[in-house]
């Protein structure tokens, strides 16, 4: 689950979410999908993750992430 990988990289003493993309379902951009990086994430929630754009907070639910990885190397992937 997308949720507890990225509980991992956030508290784990040797893992961080520096570096870390998160590619993710978003309806009307190319291809469906966008990425953003985890450091512009700022809030954790239960079944979604904030991020803040032009002064607007957007949730996204974890089960929209298709895949979570640093430069071209994927540490997660949907199934």
């Amino acid at each position: 689950m997308a949720k507890r990988f990225l509980d991992e990289l956030r508290w784990h003493p040797k893992k961080s979410i520096q570096g870390v993309e998160i590619v993710y379902v978003h309806r009307g951009a190319p291809g469906d999908v966008m990425s953003i990086q985890a450091k512009s994430i700022i809030k954790f929630e239960s079944s979604f993750f904030v991020i803040e754009r032009n002064n607007i907070e957007t949730r996204i639910p974890y089960h929209r992430i298709r895949e979570i990885r640093i430069g071209s190397e994927v540490l997660w992937r949907r199934k």
